[in-house]
């Protein structure tokens, strides 16, 4: 099977925030979860699914997303069991939700596979593995050479990292770019990052404040 070159922006950050090697995930679980609820509702953002009304979110196509994950939030967001900010919503989905949705979408797609390993009297343990362990540095590496090139990064990569960098997975996977590079990349974040974006990174780091 050939993945894409470039996934859904949930499904990118999963990827940036595990080690593809051994499978390990390089912010602590909650983080994690943050970062993906936070992607996940800006795919809806980004689809014109959902907009940001004050510090309200407002469904406003409701219209089959053809996709389990993005339209299982849909789903959410027309029928809050309360009102629900941004932030709340972050938090709300960080904790089982978004984790599980996206490692069923990348189990899906054939990038994640599921391995058991078989114990020495008996059962097993299922754990998650990735198919080919390159392709986790695939979107980190696109930002530092779009950023090394001096070349603009389209809105979907503007928001997956600003959202490495709400959650502190810069730290980890765009540590080599150098001051000139982060400069571009916050000059982006200022031209081309959509305002509601820009607002929807800002509640992911705030989220992420209160989890670590």
């Amino acid at each position: 099977m050939t993945v894409p070159q470039q996934l859904p922006p949930a499904d990118e950050f999963y990827l940036a925030a595990h080690d593809g090697i051994g499978g390990r995930a390089l912010l602590p679980r909650q983080v994690l979860g943050v970062g993906l609820g936070a992607a996940l509702l800006g795919e809806l953002m980004f689809w014109r699914r959902v907009e940001l009304a004050g510090d309200a979110l407002r469904v406003i196509d409701d219209r089959p997303t053809g996709d389990q994950a993005t339209a299982t939030l849909l789903g959410m967001l027309r029928r809050p069991s309360v009102p629900l900010g941004p932030r709340e919503w972050i938090t709300h989905l960080s904790s089982v939700i978004a984790p599980s949705l996206i490692e069923q979408r990348l189990t899906n797609a054939g990038v994640l596979r599921r391995e058991t390993k078989r114990r020495l009297f008996g059962g097993g343990e299922v754990s998650l593995v990735f198919a080919d362990p390159r392709t986790p540095g695939e979107p980190a590496n696109r930002i530092r050479t779009h950023l090394s090139y001096n070349q603009d990064l389209d809105t979907a990569d503007l928001m997956l990292a600003g959202l490495i960098l709400a959650t502190g997975l810069d730290e980890m996977v765009l540590d080599t770019i150098n001051p000139r590079d982060r400069a571009r990349l916050n000059d982006q974040f200022r031209r081309h990052l959509p305002h509601p974006l820009h607002q929807l990174v800002a509640h992911a780091r705030a989220s992420t404040a209160v989890s670590a």
